[in-house]
């Protein structure tokens, strides 16, 4: 009986199916595990973010509010993202996705339903972004455009963010 050939590939894939965990989304920092910075430049973003989002008169740059969220991307693409600038009870929390762009350098777009108080639907918010991680892996800062629609999908206005976050 031959022993199992191994390649290369075969190598290089068991190790980066090792170092992100297969069918799992976890942190690439956890204890145990290998850093983030030590992943293939694609994945390096994937993992459990708090954020610092800041809202921005998009003529003047200046700040107009802060509030935290928290982002997670997965190997996959996908990237759930909750934030808590306005009431759960008037949003719901965003669905959308991630993808590498060149070194360092990559965008993200998502997207939430939105109520009004009287839990009537309101249409929905859309954020794009580019996000530029550090060299260590451990933190990202954002340039994000926002679009808000209502029921029909009609713009009814923009806005523009940055956010600066750190790796769970």
């Amino acid at each position: 009986m031959k022993p199992f050939p191994c390649s290369r590939t075969f190598l290089v894939a068991a190790a980066l199916a090792a170092a992100i965990g297969v069918g799992s989304s976890a942190s690439a920092t956890n204890p145990g595990s290998s850093p983030a910075s030590w992943l293939p430049a694609p994945l390096r973003l994937v993992g459990v973010w708090d954020v610092s989002v800041t809202l921005r008169d998009c003529v003047s740059g200046h700040a107009v509010a802060t509030f935290p969220a928290m982002n997670r991307y997965a190997a996959d693409g996908s990237q759930l993202e909750f934030g808590v600038n306005m009431s759960p009870a008037t949003r719901y929390p965003s669905l959308g996705t991630w993808r590498f762009a060149s070194l360092r350098k990559f965008t993200s777009e998502f997207s939430f339903f939105r109520f009004n108080p009287d839990g009537s639907y309101a249409g929905t918010q859309e954020v794009k972004r580019t996000i530029t991680l550090s060299s260590n892996a451990e933190q990202f800062t954002t340039v994000a455009s926002v679009a808000i629609y209502d029921p029909q999908h009609h713009l009814v206005k923009t806005g523009c963010a940055t956010e600066a976050a750190t790796r769970r």
